[in-house]
């Protein structure tokens, strides 16, 4: 058996990231952390020293971290690396043209609103509107602070996900 569990989204700005997660798309910080926590051989440690090091291939590795969960469930990690120091990547290096997981997407109810939403937070979109999807559906795309991009998908009937 296989599941979803979260994606991990690496920000720039941890506090300017929660303000769209949080403040525009209704999800809930369920933890926040500075990591590591510790080292392995310390009782309570959750993210060890060594392990976070192993990870992010540097030695004194340090992240800001935080854990949000939707009112459906769906998990989001937002990663804002202190060292190594996190470095934005080039718009041109975020679209459909390279490698990589570049889109975060979303079944939602109500795709006009949301996308009214959006725009009325100061986030770009990919088109000035909202375009039809998969034959029986509408969807748009927008861009959070560091141009990681998201798109929201309203399909005829299909419910938003529910875990």
């Amino acid at each position: 058996m296989m599941r979803f569990h979260h994606m991990g989204v690496f920000v720039s700005d941890l506090d300017e990231a929660l303000k769209l997660w949080v403040d525009v798309l209704g999800f809930t910080l369920t933890h926040r952390a500075v990591i590591p926590d510790g080292r392995r051989d310390e009782p309570g440690t959750r993210m060890p020293q060594e392990t976070l090091d192993d990870i992010f291939g540097v030695e004194g590795a340090r992240s800001e971290m935080a854990l949000l969960t939707s009112p459906d469930g769906a998990m989001i990690e937002l990663q804002c690396p202190k060292v190594p120091r996190i470095q934005k990547t080039p718009p041109e290096n975020l679209r459909y043209g390279h490698t990589g997981i570049h889109e975060l997407g979303f079944q939602v109810d109500d795709i006009d609103g949301w996308f009214d939403k959006v725009r009325a937070a100061g986030y770009r979109t990919q088109t000035e509107y909202v375009w039809p999807w998969a034959g029986t559906g509408k969807s748009f795309l927008f861009y959070d602070q560091d141009g990681n991009l998201i798109q929201f998908c309203q399909q005829k009937g299909l419910p938003s996900w529910r875990p």
